[in-house]
């Protein structure tokens, strides 16, 4: 179903309830199809990466400890709690090392908001391969469209936009699944609206909570469903309304960007999966660092001064020199991109940068204070290449013999200019969980998320995908 501009004399609510309602999995193309299969596979690849840390373990421990009827599980965990809590925790799995899907222009992560939400509705509901990823595009589609009408001024007013846009996407995605009509579609989107927020203070003065941005933007949206299912709907102009969505978190939105093409251009296309372990904004700075220390086999010490060319939308949000701590150094494109030249030498330029090594580098004098005599300068041909897909990158370097080198990147690996294929994907999910479960169980899991368009139930998916015993800690 496509949305023709006759219908812009409804409000965007409207337009968008109307649409998800009316939305069937034929309406998709059959790339959008398969790339939406190949976002639930990275979904659950980095559920895995996430599932032990620290704050996801404390996630889970707090979720169990409150209890809740047995519907869907946790990942990898296998124990059952209420849907509603189980979308939180698989989401603080998703978000847990800033390894999942992202969207450059919205600022979002839809994955780890939309997927989770979605994922423990169809198993309460038993919904079949085709439901699930019906509602999922539906998640995407409405929450990054939602975030390109918004950003950047969300962000600029201290939002993020994963656990606010994702909150939006999550409750039409759960209302899909529980086969609301337009009318209830617009009041689980009005009911979403008390339940979005989510501060970027973190990047000033720490916290932890980053980690959990997508686990309640999936919680909020199963609330979201939920109530309105029992009666308690929210207001049906909750974007556009004189005090709704738009006003609050933008104030100069661009509703268009939610409307525009609607059923027939996919903003989910649009979306990056994740090499390394840091903000999407830095991802081809460290594939620079990476290839220009195999190359050249780098040292730090060789390294007399370090430039980076940027635009202007991270400027003084990613650009920090002395980050305190892992969540600080995961947006930091100094930072980063000094690991990634000291680490080229030896990993070569295809590596992929994981949690681990930022840990490691943290507590490497070298490291640091080569990411402190690195300078971010605005770039006007970076600038021009930014869009809402990717930020590409220039790279130069001052070698102490007075050599200068220099990489630019247009195009980062895992963006959508240069995508991982299924194959791709599947080796890097093998790799990932290889340790976690039986050859055998993963090829099942690759199995059921190849057939989800097919004969697949995500029931299945949630009940085999589970990591042998011990592997993530007591408590499961």
């Amino acid at each position: 179903m496509s949305v023709e501009s006759a219908d812009i004399a409804k409000g965007t609510t409207a337009i968008l309830a109307e649409w998800a309602a009316a939305y069937r999995l034929e309406d998709a193309p059959q790339t959008v199809v398969e790339r939406m299969k190949a976002l639930v596979l990275d979904f659950l690849r980095v559920t895995a990466v996430g599932a032990s840390l620290p704050w996801s373990r404390s996630a889970r421990k707090v979720a169990l400890e409150l209890g809740g009827k047995g519907e869907s599980s946790l990942l990898l965990c296998g124990t059952r709690i209420d849907a509603a809590r189980a979308a939180f925790v698989n989401g603080a799995y998703a978000h847990a090392c800033d390894l999942d899907d992202t969207h450059v222009g919205s600022m979002h992560h839809a994955g780890a908001s939309i997927l989770p939400a979605v994922l423990a509705m169809a198993e309460r509901e038993n919904s079949s391969g085709r439901a699930l990823l019906e509602a999922a595009i539906i998640g995407y589609e409405a929450s990054l469209r939602i975030g390109l009408a918004t950003q950047p001024a969300l962000f600029q007013r201290g939002f993020m936009a994963t656990p606010t846009c994702g909150a939006m996407g999550a409750a039409l995605a759960v209302g899909k699944l529980l086969k609301f009509n337009a009318q209830d579609m617009a009041g689980a989107l009005g009911a979403a609206g008390a339940y979005a927020g989510g501060l970027a203070q973190f990047y000033h003065s720490g916290g932890v909570t980053k980690r959990l941005n997508g686990a309640r933007g999936a919680e909020s949206g199963v609330m979201a469903a939920l109530l309105t299912q029992a009666g308690i709907w929210g207001p049906r102009d909750i974007l556009e309304g004189e005090a709704g969505f738009f006003r609050a978190f933008s104030g100069n939105a661009d509703p268009a960007k939610v409307t525009g093409d609607l059923g027939r251009g996919y903003r989910l296309m649009e979306v990056s999966t994740k090499i390394h372990a840091g903000a999407g904004r830095l991802q081809a700075t460290v594939d620079a660092g990476l290839a220009l220390g195999a190359e050249h086999q780098l040292t730090p010490a060789q390294i007399v001064d370090c430039e980076v060319g940027i635009p202007k939308v991270v400027q003084g949000r990613l650009t920090q020199l002395d980050p305190p701590d892992l969540q600080s150094a995961q947006l930091s494109i100094p930072f980063s991109l000094a690991m990634a030249l000291a680490l080229g030498r030896a990993r070569g330029a295809q590596a992929a940068l994981r949690r681990e090594d930022y840990e490691t580098a943290l507590v490497d004098a070298d490291v640091r204070a080569l990411s402190n005599r690195t300078r971010c300068v605005l770039d006007a041909e970076v600038e021009a290449g930014t869009n809402t897909e990717e930020v590409p990158t220039r790279v130069t370097l001052k070698l102490a013999g007075g050599a200068t080198q220099e990489m630019r990147i247009a195009h980062p690996r895992g963006s959508p200019h240069r995508r991982m294929s299924w194959d791709e994907l599947s080796a890097l999910f093998r790799d990932t969980v290889a340790d976690a479960m039986p050859a055998a169980t993963l090829t099942r899991v690759l199995d059921l998320v190849a057939g989800l368009d097919r004969d697949a139930r995500p029931r299945e998916i949630m009940t085999t995908y589970v990591a042998a015993p011990g592997w993530l800690e007591r408590g499961c």
